[in-house]
């Protein structure tokens, strides 16, 4: 039978006086877990709305919203000689880089150490604690709204949870990651996956546009012209960019590449007043990408294959989902598809 969670108090932070509390707690503590509740449909970034903390002691719900400072929350939580315990962690390292400027020291993220120890990948949060430690936790806050308040008590203890075993966990997974000779892995795979999400977050990302894929070079060039315009147009705006103009337009005026106004507000969806605003904007944008020389034009970095390699990836697949089995690892964190 599954255990019920434990009765670990969480201590609501919402004053200056509370979160120097917090911070002492953090700094005396050389592993800490932590999980954020955020909101990011209505903004460039994602919105943070509540910050959880757990240490050996104590749970800390640390409130964002309440105008108090947690720079220095946020410089303890990522120091070199700290870990942090976070599961599925992106927004996590992606605040630490926002609000520290650095990636935390140390990175134990228990779905990843999960899957590398034959538990599956990847785990929801629910389903891995049970698996791992037989503790039932209970859901269905996900989808809150977290910038209201107060919080209700519901919302605080499902915050409270989030964090509430993370510790546990990862002794537990340590302890089995060391029988099986794996320990190795376990640091190795979460640290390498937090040098994925801080490469990705200094990159730009306009060759992911959707419906580029079919886009000549000089298409591409102005692609990536658009994509910087609306991405600069968001950032100062504090809107997410898909608001500002979608994928499906960035991709039609890259493609037609007008040479005029007129041209441009010809495209269906760009005659609307908001976008007329703009025109003048865009329409420049779009023109950079017609004077970048030929020598210089950006390409996808996808490239059309021979038959042979599709072949080839379905063999080495077969090969990887092998190696899988037989080391009870998901196959998922041997390779994926692009790298095969």
């Amino acid at each position: 039978m599954s255990q019920t969670r434990d009765a670990t108090e969480f201590v609501v932070v919402d004053s200056a006086e509370g979160a120097a509390t917090a911070l002492a707690a953090i700094r005396d503590s050389a592993i800490v877990g932590i999980d954020t509740e955020f909101v990011g449909e209505s903004s460039y970034e994602p919105e943070l709305c509540l910050l959880q903390v757990a240490t050996s002691d104590a749970i800390w719900l640390v409130d964002p919203l309440a105008g108090i400072d947690l720079s220095e929350i946020w410089q303890a939580l990522t120091d070199p000689d700290r870990e942090i315990v976070a599961f599925a962690a992106r927004q996590e390292l992606l605040f630490g880089l926002r609000f520290a400027g650095r990636l935390p020291g140390r990175l134990f993220d228990p779905q990843i150490a999960a899957g590398l120890l034959g538990f599956g990948y990847p785990l929801s949060h629910t389903n891995l604690v049970q698996k791992v430690i037989n503790v039932r936790v209970q859901g269905g806050e996900a989808y809150s709204d977290w910038r209201k308040r107060p919080l209700s008590k519901r919302q605080s203890e499902y915050a409270a949870d989030d964090v509430r075993q993370l510790l546990t966990i990862r002794r537990a997974l340590i302890e089995q990651a060391t029988g099986l000779g794996r320990l190795d892995w376990l640091s190795s795979e979460s640290q390498a996956f937090a040098d994925r999400v801080k490469e990705a977050e200094s990159e730009e990302r306009w060759w992911r546009t959707s419906g580029g894929s079919g886009l000549n070079r000089r298409a591409l060039a102005r692609l990536r012209e658009l994509w910087r315009w609306r991405d600069d147009t968001a950032r100062a705006a504090n809107r997410p960019p898909k608001r500002v103009l979608g994928d499906d337009l960035l991709v039609a005026i890259a493609k037609r590449g007008p040479r005029d106004l007129e041209g441009l507000l010809a495209l269906r969806g760009l005659d609307r007043p908001q976008l007329r605003k703009v025109g003048g904007e865009i329409l420049t944008a779009s023109l950079a990408g017609d004077e970048v020389p030929e020598d210089e034009l950006p390409q996808l970095r996808r490239r059309d294959d021979p038959a042979q390699v599709a072949i080839l990836g379905q063999l080495a697949a077969i090969l990887v989902n092998s190696l899988a089995v037989e080391n009870e690892v998901d196959a998922a964190l041997l390779a994926t598809t692009a790298d095969l």
